[in-house]
């Protein structure tokens, strides 16, 4: 029986993981992070989840559709009732103005990795498991990790990483490039969460500002914090890259109080740096990538311009191509 490597436990890699399991295959799941998710992934509080990463996902074909009623009817998750607004940014002077919609959004729950999870019961994971290195051996697969242990016996490698992290490993491994312009197609983001006691009526603020891209508020979500998560906008994001988190924490608590006019105490909670958050719009998605003779694919959300939805249909693609070609 062929056993395939996945390395990366976000939606993609957790879907191509289950479509080969259905289909006979081993397999096997390695991520660096700490839990499975990836950027659908909500930090744990003592007050409940943060929504740090995905703030909730739409499903717009009828095969993801399916997949999401699924998740309903076990209640991993449910449709967001959020309250939405835009808030927008002309010379200084903001204006937050409702506009509600008929999109339904939805979101994991008791966080939003709760779907990847339930996604990968039952098949292994390996976390906290950064992958360094692959290595051809015959017809199959070795993987060495940072620390130098060895994973072996796989026909096929899947990578479900961003693209700049693939291409690394390739580079590490004395692989052919199989990307370009991969440090440029994710743009990154600082997410900032804060408390405070006040609130604004919108719990889904999506902005045109010069530093914002959207803020939540989390009160409405199944086993959330009460916080405000900011998601700071690729091009303030990317100009302020390395900055602390203190500087993030004053760059929310003055978006707050003057674009949102929230007054009194705001506390700073968590920032979290995503290097690769949003897809890059000046560029053409590239899809899944393609090393069939080696028996070696890439692919993610940014195969086919991000959402949580390309990341599902990522998955089942990379998996048809290990169905399809990896008995050569």
């Amino acid at each position: 029986m062929k056993t395939v490597a996945i390395i990366g436990a976000g939606l993609c890699g957790a879907t191509a993981a289950a479509k080969l399991v259905r289909s006979g295959h081993n397999v096997a799941v390695f991520d660096k992070g700490r839990s499975v998710g990836g950027r659908m992934s909500s930090k744990r509080t003592d007050a409940g989840y943060l929504d740090m990463g995905a703030q909730y996902f739409t499903a717009r074909s009828e095969t993801f559709q399916r997949q999401v009623q699924s998740w309903l009817e076990v209640g991993c998750v449910e449709v967001w009732n959020c309250n939405t607004a835009s808030l927008a940014d002309d010379e200084g002077r903001s204006a937050l103005d409702s506009s509600p919609d008929q999109q339904l959004r939805y979101i994991g729950t008791p966080s939003m990795q709760a779907p990847v999870k339930a996604v990968l019961a039952g098949i292994p994971v390996l976390t906290n498991c950064r992958i360094h290195a692959l290595q051809r051996q015959g017809p199959g697969w070795t993987l060495i990790d940072d620390s130098g242990a060895r994973h072996t016996g796989f026909s096929s490698v899947l990578l479900t990483v961003p693209p700049a992290q693939a291409e690394q490993l390739l580079v590490n491994s004395g692989l052919p490039g199989m990307l370009t312009a991969q440090d440029s197609l994710l743009e990154p983001c600082w997410a900032v969460a804060v408390r405070t006691d006040a609130t604004t009526s919108p719990d889904a603020i999506f902005c045109q500002h010069p530093r914002l891209r959207f803020i939540s508020h989390q009160a409405t979500k199944t086993g959330r914090s009460r916080c405000y998560v900011l998601h700071f906008n690729a091009e303030f994001s990317r100009d302020h890259l390395d900055q602390p988190a203190d500087f993030w924490f004053g760059q929310a608590v003055d978006v707050l109080q003057s674009a949102l006019g929230i007054e009194g105490v705001i506390e700073p909670v968590a920032a979290h740096r995503w290097l690769y958050a949003s897809q890059n719009p000046a560029l053409e998605p590239p899809g899944i990538i393609a090393l069939p003779d080696g028996n070696l694919w890439l692919g993610g959300d940014w195969s086919y311009g991000g959402r949580v939805e390309n990341a599902w249909l990522a998955g089942l693609d990379l998996a048809a191509n290990v169905i399809r070609y990896g008995n050569r």
